[in-house]
């Protein structure tokens, strides 16, 4: 009872040493968690202070620029330019003498003084760049009120008075972060040139320059670094915290380890001072030993073999039976099995593997078949040795074979799935360029089908053009019934009052040139209807409302003779891009069919308006009828080629497809339809 005791009092000591390794861990977290904040927190304020610094380099690079060519041309009393719209004459400077001057050749030049000069490079500054900075001269007694100061300018200038050299300060102008920096102008006696009215006298502040920066590319650069500083710290944080975590469990688990050790060691310590009483400890512990590693090799999974000289065994592991086949007893009698069961196109390389050597003078594993008893071939991988003597004579090999079938197994699996990957890839890069060649062949098919649907679309709009002339054809009878009657009554008239007597002859020619005038507007109306039916040529822009109004000359007749009211709201200022004659014929097409569809549903007091407007740089044509509309089953089909719902005497159906193909793809435009509360409207934009 006594070593239980002691390792049950060195196991309560384990513990409390594990609680002091994890508490010394956390003080360690502790003081490195907050030495990488102290370490990001400097280099956060370093970067600051950088930034500042580059900040308020470029302001006083800027206005050092400034202050150096204002010197300049104050050191020679200003400069003299030829006068242009760009730089008149400064009014400002008109007490000055000599302010406007003239060369030789007639050339009116003008004086510009440091301030005007100043500000006019500033001003080209603005324009060749957004990235230069703003600079402005400014006073509390400016001469230009456009030199008065800000409120922040104005703090400035009266620090400047109290003895102040430089002031500054980060603002936001325009909603952007700027880097804000004055100086003051000291009057020295070049300025009194200018100044002088003023009351200025040599050393006074007469005023300031400002210059403002912007800073947001300084502000993002520094953003990146403080965030690649704190990403850097994190890791290292990280870093730190892991190796601490994990050194306080691997310290932990090597002090239950020695523990362990310890514990152990003074158990085997009471034993051997057991076994020394019993004076047998010596003895038991060799032949304990020699039978631990008898055990350790007959059961090892390997075949192990110790081979002399002689090619003899001294020793062959159990394991020989089921990798081979062959019993201990089978080698022991026959010395050259270990070679006739190598395969046969392997025995060479196992015959000289022992040649094959490292750098250090080892002898290289060699990976081989062997065919067992059952006449299965396997593969071994072995690993061998030569053994000495203490004298240095040679002893043998002692050699270690793993079957490794499996594995070699799965290499040849792997190696055909490889060579059938490649053989799949080749078939499919055959079969991807089929593909790209069904492709172009299929690309020249749909040429030759959308050149097909564009000659069914130009007969499609050929037939549609027959039955608008059937149509006009109409409407041109219903336009010459009237003339017709007139010239018949002129005729009879002219007859009765020759067959009276009673005609003279000024009234039988203005009889006559009355039925002139009738014949011509019937010539007309010939014409007009000759060149509606002419194709365009080519594209132009055309008035639109002078179509419209155009267009319902054709059907006012037809409309009159079924009592329906026509309302045009025109704008003479909208035009449209396309083809004048086919746009004509669209509005044609729509106003016949509200026309029929008034007089098949018996529309008491039918009427259509029609709205000329521009939209969007667009022209719109809206045509609104009150026939009662479209039904909504039917409505999304209303434009499909050979669809209607008149009978075949009536309608082909082609009036509203042709129609939508002249808007949307002869003209680039839209057509579209949709029900009013009493009607439809069609809608036209191009």
């Amino acid at each position: 009872m006594q070593p239980l005791q002691m390792i049950i009092d060195r196991e309560d000591g384990n513990g409390l040493l594990s609680r002091r390794i994890k508490l010394f861990a956390w003080v360690l977290i502790t003081c490195w968690t907050l030495l990488i904040f102290i370490s990001w927190y400097w280099n956060y304020r370093a970067e600051q202070k950088v930034f500042h610094k580059v900040a308020m380099a470029e302001a006083r690079a800027v206005i050092e620029r400034d202050a150096l060519y204002r010197r300049w041309a104050s050191s020679r009393g200003g400069v003299y330019v030829q006068a242009t719209a760009q730089t008149p004459p400064n009014p400002y400077l008109t007490h000055a003498p000599e302010r406007d001057i003239s060369t030789p050749s007639g050339k009116q030049l003008t004086l510009i003084n440091p301030a005007y000069m100043t500000r006019q490079v500033n001003e080209l500054s603005k324009e060749g760049s957004i990235f230069l900075g703003r600079a402005h001269i400014t006073s509390l007694n400016p001469l230009r009120p456009e030199n008065a100061p800000d409120p922040w300018e104005g703090e400035a200038l009266h620090s400047f008075e109290h003895g102040a050299n430089e002031v500054s300060t980060v603002a936001i102008m325009d909603g952007k972060p700027f880097m804000r920096l004055m100086r003051p102008f000291v009057t020295d006696e070049p300025c009194l040139k200018c100044h002088a009215s003023q009351g200025y006298k040599i050393g006074a502040i007469r005023g300031g320059i400002s210059v403002s920066i912007p800073i947001q590319p300084l502000i993002d650069t520094s953003r990146e670094q403080i965030i690649g500083s704190l990403t850097f710290h994190g890791l290292i944080w990280l870093l730190g915290l892991g190796a601490t975590v994990a050194g306080s469990h691997q310290l932990s688990r090597s002090a239950t380890a020695q523990k362990q050790i310890e514990n152990e060691l003074h158990l085997q310590t009471v034993q051997m001072e057991q076994e020394i009483a019993e004076r047998q400890m010596t003895q038991e512990s060799l032949q304990e030993s020699e039978s631990h590693l008898r055990i350790v090799a007959d059961y090892s999974s390997n075949w192990e073999y110790w081979r002399l000289p002689d090619d003899r065994f001294l020793y062959i592991s159990p394991s020989v039976t089921p990798l081979t086949g062959y019993q201990i007893d089978d080698f022991e009698t026959d010395s050259e099995l270990i070679h006739t069961l190598i395969h046969p196109d392997d025995r060479e390389l196992f015959k000289h593997h022992v040649h094959d050597k490292d750098s250090n003078g080892q002898i290289l594993p060699v990976e081989l078949r062997i065919i067992c008893k059952n006449g299965e071939v396997r593969w071994i991988s072995h690993v061998c040795q030569q053994i000495f003597t203490s004298d240095g004579l040679p002893w043998g090999w002692r050699a270690s074979n793993q079957n490794i079938t499996e594995r070699k197994q799965m290499e040849q699996e792997l190696f055909d799935q490889t060579e059938r990957l490649v053989e799949e890839v080749a078939e499919r890069e055959a079969a991807q360029a089929k593909l790209e060649e069904l492709n172009h062949s299929l690309e020249d098919r749909i040429n030759l089908a959308v050149a097909d649907l564009r000659k069914k679309d130009q007969t499609l709009i050929q037939q549609g053009r027959l039955a608008s002339m059937g149509e006009m054809i109409n409407n041109i009878a219903h336009q010459w019934r009237q003339p017709l009657n007139n010239i018949g009554l002129i005729i009879q008239n002219l007859q009765i009052s020759y067959d009276a007597g009673t005609i003279s002859h000024d009234e039988m020619k203005k009889d006559i040139g009355t039925a002139m005038d009738v014949i011509m507007h019937m010539s007309r109306t010939i014409d007009d209807f000759r060149n509606f039916f002419r194709g365009d040529k080519q594209i132009e822009r055309f008035p639109v409302g002078k179509t419209v109004r155009h267009a319902i000359e054709f059907v006012s007749a037809a409309m009159s003779s079924h009592n329906i009211q026509l309302e045009l709201e025109d704008n003479e200022t909208v035009t449209a891009i396309g083809y004048q004659n086919e746009y004509a014929q669209v509005l044609l097409n729509i106003l016949s069919n509200a026309r029929e569809t008034s007089i098949e549903r018996g529309v008491a007091a039918p009427h259509i308006r029609i709205r000329v407007t521009s939209e969007n740089g667009q022209s719109v044509v809206r045509i609104r009828d009150n026939c009662g509309g479209i039904p909504d089953e039917i409505m999304p089909r209303i434009f499909d080629p050979y669809f209607t719902t008149r009978p075949p005497d009536k309608g082909t159906g082609i009036g509203l497809y042709m129609s939508k193909v002249i808007i949307e793809q002869n003209m680039n435009g839209r057509l579209t339809a949709g029900n009013t509360e009493d009607g439809v409207e069609f809608r036209i934009e191009v």
